[in-house]
């Protein structure tokens, strides 16, 4: 079965929200991380909310000429 991604992010600044794995926290900007059990709860506490992912750059007029 494949896992759902989501964008996941603190719900509010300074909030820190831990990875499910205690490696760490979620950063502010957020950061995909599947849809489990343990992010369901974070987003259910109101302590994390899904976030846009940030979009990639455009390329320019050159770089699509170059491939």
């Amino acid at each position: 079965m494949d896992l759902i991604m989501i964008n996941l992010k603190p719900a509010a600044d300074g909030l820190l929200v831990r990875l499910e794995d205690g490696s760490g926290y979620l950063p502010a900007a957020g950061q995909p991380v599947p849809l489990t059990a343990y992010y369901r709860r974070r987003m259910a506490d109101g302590d994390a909310v899904e976030a846009q992912p940030e979009p990639e750059p455009a390329k320019s007029a050159k770089q699509k000429a170059e491939g």
